[in-house]
């Protein structure tokens, strides 16, 4: 079989190895708070930060597509098996080498880790590990995988002695934080900062800077004075309020670029009865969101043209399907979603609520841009198109763990809610896999599926992609799915947001899709 060696990327690892140090702290204000600090736990700010200190099999590049990382080749042994050569001069922050072993240790941890969001959607594919010698190992897949590279390059490795048996505090105190990426894990003070010290033994070369620090700062307007006043050199998730004042500072620069990141809401289809939802007398109904007519009508309730430009100011695009435009998965031709209240109506009529019903929309008020605004706006939408809608955002650590489990039985609580999702692998199987599989745990499928949707000819449509090799092919089934969720309303996509970052005028960022802030997409530049 064919080796597929990486020298075609090369030259990343070479820009690398030959970036000068800078003796200085890079100081960067941040609007999420990450939730832990080991790496097997999937959270965005997670990956951002910790990401610089538990390095992946394969790096992404701006664009999330991979490069090498601590794979140095790989070879196809046949449709479902793998073989991985690892760097041979790698090594952990506390000097020792890393084997193969480590390797299979992460990648089994990630795949099945008892968390509320793991991994587990990008490895339950993964059938064996094996170890062949301490730089090589092999991967056994229980089907063949489109994606499997991207997949690889989602989660961090980890020391396995340092690991096994480590508990949560293990990993926040730094005794279990122990990677081989160009920086050390200093401190988490949660509420307040993370700090990150360069590794100066790092395979690729010593990081830019000596120290990393980033400062959680919630609030957008305290962000923004942060950065004028010099507290830090860049903040990220720049809200589109406070733009014009950014620009009228002479020593500040914006840097933009399309995010991966969708903000969709997401409906009760589970419960016969829902916790938020009653009649207009205040007393339960049967829940209204398992018919289609009902989530067709709140999805054409939706003026997303008017979120867009007047809520977001034009810092996010209408959002018709799960992946933005020029992104793996992006399906040509499909029509926009109308504003129809007229038609709402009637459908809402069709399903036997012609006076509509009440209900409770929940999102966070601290996760991604505008969140609570647009919240308050979609609210006010609904209630005008006949459903009456309270309002009610989170902070997102209370948030996310009653979306996920705050129901009856550990099952998700809210009837409709707002979140966000990006592929961390930067493909359309992952929110195929994450959002709109029926949920199977086991299987590792549906892991953010917490409307539980579930149609089979979707499982059928997404899990054929999942295995299709030829592209083709695969597009075209990732197409037919799309469209069918679309119709259906599993979920319903509101808006792709832009990322906007602003920093000191002697550095420069590269946005990035997956809106993340490392050392290695910030450039300090002379002026």
């Amino acid at each position: 079989m064919k080796l597929k060696s990486l020298l075609a990327s090369a030259a990343v690892s070479a820009l690398i190895m030959t970036m000068p140090a800078m003796a200085e702290e890079l100081k960067i204000g941040v609007k999420a708070e990450i939730s832990a600090a080991d790496p097997h736990i999937l959270f965005g700010p997670n990956r951002n930060i910790g990401g610089q200190v538990f390095e992946p099999l394969f790096h992404s590049d701006e664009k999330q597509r991979p490069v090498p990382a601590l794979v140095e080749s790989y070879e196809t042994v046949s449709p479902t098996e793998y073989v991985f050569k690892l760097r041979p001069d790698v090594k952990f922050h506390d000097g020792s080498v890393l084997t193969a072993e480590d390797v299979k240790y992460s990648i089994e941890r990630a795949r099945d880790l008892d968390a509320p969001r793991t991994f587990r959607t990008y490895l339950s594919g993964v059938q064996d590990v094996n170890v062949v010698d301490d730089t090589t190992f092999s991967v056994t897949l229980k089907s063949p995988d489109a994606v499997i590279i991207n997949n690889l390059s989602t989660f961090g490795i980890v020391k396995k002695d340092a690991v096994e048996g480590a508990g949560e505090n293990d990993f926040n105190g730094g005794k279990a934080a122990i990677g081989t990426g160009p920086y050390k894990w200093v401190k988490w003070s949660p509420g307040d900062s993370v700090v990150l010290e360069a590794f100066p033994d790092y395979w690729g070369g010593a990081p830019d800077y000596d120290k990393l620090t980033y400062k959680f700062i919630k609030n957008d307007s305290t962000r923004t004075a942060a950065l004028i006043s010099g507290d830090v050199n860049i903040i990220d998730d720049v809200p589109p309020n406070l733009i014009k004042r950014l620009e009228g500072e002479k020593n500040v620069r914006l840097s933009s670029g399309t995010s991966y990141m969708l903000n969709y809401l997401s409906l009760d289809q589970h419960h016969d009865q829902s916790l938020h939802i009653k009649g207009n007398d205040g007393q339960p109904i049967g829940n209204p969101l398992k018919d289609a007519r009902v989530r067709q009508a709140i999805s054409l309730l939706i003026n997303r043209d008017l979120i867009a430009q007047r809520i977001m100011d034009g810092l996010a695009t209408p959002a018709n399907q799960m992946m933005p435009e020029g992104m793996d998965g992006y399906v040509e031709g499909l029509a926009p979603v109308a504003y129809d209240p007229v038609q709402a109506k009637k459908l809402l009529a069709e399903a036997g609520y012609p006076e509509g019903f009440q209900m409770t929309i929940h999102c966070t008020n601290d996760r991604y841009m505008n969140d609570a605004k647009v919240c308050e706006a979609l609210g006010q939408l609904l209630s005008a198109g006949g459903i009456k809608t309270d309002v009610q955002t989170l902070p997102g650590s209370i948030f996310f763990e009653r979306a996920t489990s705050g129901g009856p039985n550990k099952e998700p609580e809210f009837a409709l809610f707002m979140l966000g999702f990006g592929a961390a692998n930067g493909v359309a199987d992952a929110a195929f896999n994450a959002l709109v599989q029926t949920y199977d745990k086991a299987a590792g499928r549906g892991a953010n599926n917490r409307g539980r949707y579930s149609n089979p000819e979707v499982d059928r449509l997404a899990q054929a992609a999942a295995v299709e090799i030829d592209q083709e092919k695969r597009q075209a089934l990732i197409a037919e799915g799309t469209k069918l969720v679309m119709e259906d309303v599993g979920i319903i996509p509101v808006h792709h947001l832009n990322g906007i970052w602003a920093s000191q005028t002697d550095y420069e960022v590269t946005p990035r899709t997956d809106l993340f802030t490392r050392e290695s997409n910030v450039k300090h530049v002379t002026q």
